[in-house]
């Protein structure tokens, strides 16, 4: 792939502005993430296209992720063509519209692995007659799913139940989602200050799904 693109004068978006998971599907890396970028105290031009590449030696993938001043989040950019993927870095570019002119890149992107640690913890206790519901009371308010723990097998039927899993989680997600726009009221959906918006934010996308 060609790329057709002037170097002259650009400025360099440092490594903590920038924030790149992989996303993997029975092990494999099938896409990646842009969870941030933050390019406020840069003096980027609104119309300026922004551009991710996934590289690897002569391997290369461009995804455009819209401008400076309207980031549009493509819905998880393929990589399973590319060769390597497990070997990849990525690059980012602002770039003037009208010129080509590369005004400010990071390069050299090592990509994150997301965390291990789950996004919504489970508690099994009493919660008088209702089978679930969802308490804000983790770190910085992030939510906790709370199932009756006096029903009979309620933990093996909360993993395994075909009932329980068709009607209750997508309840719980909505909840979720609906608690963080119009409670939480999450100004930034690209870089949200708080983590678990953040972490939610992401699910939301790894499941095809862009947020308001």
């Amino acid at each position: 792939m060609k790329r057709r693109i002037n170097y002259t004068g650009r400025k360099k978006i440092k490594r903590k502005q920038v924030s790149i998971t992989l996303i993997r599907q029975n092990g494999s890396v099938v896409s990646f993430y842009l969870g941030r970028l933050d390019l406020d105290d840069l003096g980027i031009p609104g119309d300026a296209k922004i551009y991710v590449e996934a590289y690897y030696r002569t391997e290369l993938k461009r995804v455009e992720f819209g401008t400076a001043g309207n980031r549009v989040y493509p819905p998880s950019p393929n990589l399973t063509d590319m060769a390597y993927p497990e070997n990849l870095k990525f690059r980012i570019l602002a770039v003037n519209p009208l010129d080509g002119k590369i005004l400010a890149q990071a390069d050299g992107i090592a990509p994150e692995e997301p965390p291990e640690k789950t996004i919504l913890p489970v508690e099994f206790k009493d919660i008088g007659n209702e089978i679930w519901r969802i308490e804000y009371e983790g770190d910085e308010g992030s939510p906790i799913l709370c199932i009756n723990g006096k029903i009979p097998n309620i933990q093996n039927i909360a993993k395994q139940d075909a009932q329980f899993l068709i009607y209750v989680y997508p309840a719980v997600i909505r909840d979720i989602l609906y608690h963080m726009v119009f409670v939480d009221k999450v100004t930034s959906v690209t870089d949200p200050s708080i983590d678990w918006h953040s972490n939610w934010l992401m699910f939301s996308r790894i499941q095809g799904v862009e947020p308001p």
